[in-house]
């Protein structure tokens, strides 16, 4: 009987990595895992929480749900209210409120407000850098006065108490020892 629900909707690179690392701690009988391929992120992102919905069980006993922000929690939880008495844990690699894009007028705000929505519905918010942390709540005002009418406030002071940092871990392990030495 699992207790730990594990879900992430982006399974490769740096997301895969922190999991693979993560459950080395974990007896697989502690924790249940769902995921998608790390393809086509997009589409994880919108589809992921409706995916999710309909394949984990509804006859569980999970504790706890950690994921990654990938995954739109406030869709999850609404779709599966019996999840919302888990306690919930989001991870960030990177937030979309400041991701990179060569115009304001490109940016897709959803998966900013996706990102939003999922620390509004989280007990705990967990960042892989000060950087990461400090520049999501930075831009959440300025992000949402995108807005052309809607003026939404202190979500940054509601989210910040939830937030806390825990730098991503490397499994030294695994690292090819060329990187150590020199190449001549």
């Amino acid at each position: 009987m699992a207790k730990i629900l594990i879900i992430e909707p982006f399974y490769g690179g740096s997301h895969k990595q922190l999991l693979d690392t993560f459950l080395e701690q974990f007896h697989p009988a502690e924790y249940d895992l769902f995921t998608l391929t790390a393809k086509k992120w997009h589409w994880r992102s919108r589809i992921g929480a409706l995916y999710f919905s309909e394949t984990i069980p509804r006859d569980h006993h999970y504790r706890a749900l950690f994921t990654s922000s990938v995954l739109n929690l406030a869709e999850l939880i609404g779709l599966r209210p019996d999840l919302a008495q888990c306690r919930k844990i989001v991870y960030f690699h990177e937030n979309q409120l400041n991701y990179p894009v060569r115009e304001i007028k490109e940016r897709d705000c959803q998966y900013g407000l996706n990102q939003i929505m999922t620390c509004l519905s989280a007990d705990q918010i967990v960042f892989n850098s000060r950087y990461n942390m400090t520049s999501f709540l930075d831009n959440i005002k300025s992000f949402l006065n995108i807005a052309p009418d809607l003026k939404l406030k202190n979500l940054r002071e509601k989210l910040e108490p939830r937030c806390e940092v825990l730098y991503f871990p490397i499994p030294f392990h695994m690292i090819p020892k060329r990187i150590f030495t020199k190449n001549e």
